[in-house]
């Protein structure tokens, strides 16, 4: 269902934040319930949030990110900031409570974030405070990404949904804004010494070696800077805000310690699966991601086209059976797409019948079933690594060797 905007405005460059707040306290009076969806005809430099969605219950910000809020996105945020929620065990524990607070609405999968988030405190698996920084920081990621250097049209969308899934009263969008705008200079300041948070730390070993360091640090240092990381993927690692890892580096490159090469981080590829089910959202990035590749999530098909558009895919996997919209359905929808094109496209189903095989073949796309039972889940692992194998080849240096990443 498409929600009409109820009031929009377009932005250039360093107009937004203003905009921004006038629009969300003057306009809007402080009280609506929704989105803020922000669409950059020029894309911020570095940023790859686009569009930018940016929640407010009752006028304050409770999330941000490239889809409307959900679960999925939710427990990314979550695992990003609080280590301990990566842990294997807690993983099925929190995929445990998935399956138990998940139902059914008019043919739409819904889980009850409010109670999911209970059952992990009770469990004391995570605190009201840690959700709450979790977001925040992540918030903040979005607008040092988004708010100042691209142009285009904001608007907002009504969701009263958000009354019921918001997992935090809020923040105040002035504060953010002005907290965004200091870290705004931060960054400028750190520019010379570190054009982007994608560049890979190179340590110099012999300035280490001689370096007042104890040996602790020494070996703290290496471990961050082993396998080509990024700077962003140090501080997902290290569950930091990549502002504070950006100081740090900033000053060890100062000490003469660390250079910055730009061109080392290899090219990942993309993989962008559209399902209305949180639940196989997720068991799929799990995977995937172990394997060494990058994962974008739509779990709303009325806007999984938008979010491709924005995304850089190198195989889509779409989901046959989705209300309102079917897989068939996004395959014509992609296929007038120029840029999408040639993208390969996977119809996934529960379904074995010749008919879905046929029509997948029809619309050149491959075909994968889903598993419906235990037994069928080392098969479909199996396909589907070889599709991704055939389709989106890893680079060597990407690729992560499965017994690495084993549960014990």
């Amino acid at each position: 269902m498409v929600i009409p905007a109820i009031y929009s405005f377009a932005f250039q460059a360093q107009e937004l934040p203003q905009k921004l707040n006038h629009a969300t306290q003057d306009l809007l009076e402080g009280t609506h319930t929704g989105y803020w969806l922000c669409e950059f005809s020029v894309a911020p430099k570095n940023s790859s949030t686009n569009p930018l969605y940016i929640a407010l219950l009752e006028g304050r910000v409770v999330s941000s990110g490239n889809q409307p809020f959900s679960w999925t996105s939710l427990l990314e945020t979550l695992q990003r900031y609080i280590p301990r929620l990566r842990h294997p065990s807690v993983r099925q524990t929190t995929l445990t409570l998935e399956r138990k607070l998940t139902s059914t609405h008019q043919n739409t999968k819904r889980i009850a974030i409010p109670k999911l988030l209970n059952e992990l405190r009770k469990l004391s698996l995570v605190s009201s405070a840690e959700i709450t920084q979790a977001l925040r920081l992540k918030i903040l990621s979005d607008l040092d990404q988004c708010l100042f250097d691209g142009s285009g049209q904001a608007q907002f969308l009504p969701s009263p949904q958000l009354h019921i899934e918001s997992p935090i009263p809020g923040f105040d969008l002035e504060t953010l804004l002005a907290d965004a705008q200091k870290r705004q200079v931060l960054w400028r300041n750190l520019q010379s010494q570190v054009p982007s948070i994608e560049c890979v730390p190179v340590l110099k070993t012999e300035a280490v070696a001689c370096s007042n360091l104890s040996i602790e640090q020494k070996r703290r240092l290496e471990s961050l800077v082993l396998g080509d990381k990024t700077l962003n993927d140090i501080a997902s690692t290290l569950a930091q805000d990549s502002l504070e890892i950006a100081k740090g580096f900033a000053k060890l490159i100062g000490e003469g310690l660390v250079t910055l090469d730009g061109s080392t981080a290899s090219v990942v590829p993309e993989i962008v699966i559209v399902d209305d089910s949180p639940i196989i959202l997720n068991q799929f990035k799990r995977l995937v991601t172990t394997w060494g590749y990058q994962v974008k999530l739509s779990q709303n098909p009325a806007t999984a086209l938008k979010t491709i558009l924005h995304s850089n895919p190198s195989i889509i996997f779409l989901d046959i059976n989705m209300p309102e919209i079917t897989g068939f359905d996004l395959v014509k929808q992609i296929r007038r797409q120029p840029k999408l094109a040639s993208v390969p496209l996977v119809m996934l189903t529960a379904e074995k019948t010749l008919s879905n095989n046929w029509r997948a073949q029809w619309g050149g796309c491959k075909f994968l079933s889903k598993p419906v039972v235990m037994q069928e889940v080392s098969r479909f692992q199996v396909e589907l690594r070889e599709l991704l194998e055939e389709l989106a080849p890893l680079q060597v240096s990407n690729q992560i060797e499965p017994h690495l990443v084993q549960e014990k």
